[in-house]
Formats: C-alpha cells, sequence, structure tokens
C-alpha cells in the first residue's frame, strides 16, 4: 500500500498527532517513516536588514537549524518509543519556505504518503487546515493524510 511515509514535524500539538498516525500507518503497511523538520531560511539580506546584528550574519540560519534539529531528533524518538521499526525510521532537517520545501521533499524521496497537523506552530488559520497543511494537501503529487 504505502513504501515510504513522510511526517512534517514542528514540535507542535499537530504535528504530534501526525507523527502518532503515521507511525500506526508504518505499523500497519511496513512502509518506511522519514521524519522532516523544516526551519525558514533566512538570506544574509534579511539578516543584514534586521535591528540586531550578530557577528556573523549566519547565525539566524545556524540556530534555527539546531533548534529543527532537535524537533526532529526527538520527534524520531517519540516514533521509536511508539513502536517504529528503527531501520526503517529516518530524521531530516531542510531550510526553506515549509510547505514548498516538504512537497519537494516527499518527490525527490518517492513518497507516497504525506501525513500532516492541521495546525502547526505558525499560528496561522484558514478555516479550519493551518496555511502549511493547506499548502502542502493542494501541491502535494502523492496523497496527503492531514491529521
Amino acid at each position: 500500500m504505502f513504501n515510504r511515509i513522510l511526517v512534517p514535524v514542528d514540535g507542535s500539538k499537530g504535528a504530534l498527532k501526525a507523527l502518532q498516525k503515521a507511525v500506526g500507518l508504518h505499523l500497519l503497511t511496513g512502509a518506511e517513516l522519514y521524519v522532516l523538520c523544516v526551519f525558514k531560511h533566512h538570506s544574509l539580506l534579511e539578516a543584514s536588514l534586521s535591528m540586531v546584528r550578530p557577528a556573523r550574519l549566519d547565525i539566524p540560519d545556524d540556530a534555527l537549524k539546531e533548534y529543527a534539529t532537535e524537533i526532529a531528533v526527538q520527534a524520531k524518538s517519540e516514533a521509536a518509543g511508539l513502536g517504529a521499526d528503527p531501520d526503517k525510521l529516518r530524521a531530516f532537517v531542510k531550510g526553506g519556505q515549509p510547505s514548498r520545501t516538504i512537497v519537494r521533499f516527499a518527490r525527490k524521496r518517492e513518497c507516497d504518503l504525506i501525513v500532516v497537523g492541521a495546525q502547526g506552530t505558525n499560528g496561522e488559520k484558514s478555516l479550519l487546515l493551518g496555511s502549511v497543511a493547506q499548502r502542502v494537501a493542494g501541491a502535494a503529487h502523492c496523497p496527503t493524510l492531514v491529521v
């Protein structure tokens, strides 16, 4: 049924619910389970325009990448605690615009299901779906389960 399941995580309650559902599907199908945390990349121009300027202009991305890595590692640990097969469980961190990066990652890794939380950490609400979930569901090449 499914060979590769992608679950994007951002540390929110919605992402945790999506992770739990994705682990359940992984256990039913034996699919590989990919956990992905995307941090918003800040260009050097954006960093240079900030009122607070760090000594190194790449620090915002470094800090965000470090935080995203913590979230991805925690989600991978949570999935393993829920019974996910460690040999079929991988965590990734990418920088970029979240919905676009999720869709691109899913296509490149040939995922055949994306399981995404209905609401994430950005707090934006568009009727019932968060903006990232809505964009992913609309742009993905494969089925998207919104939890």
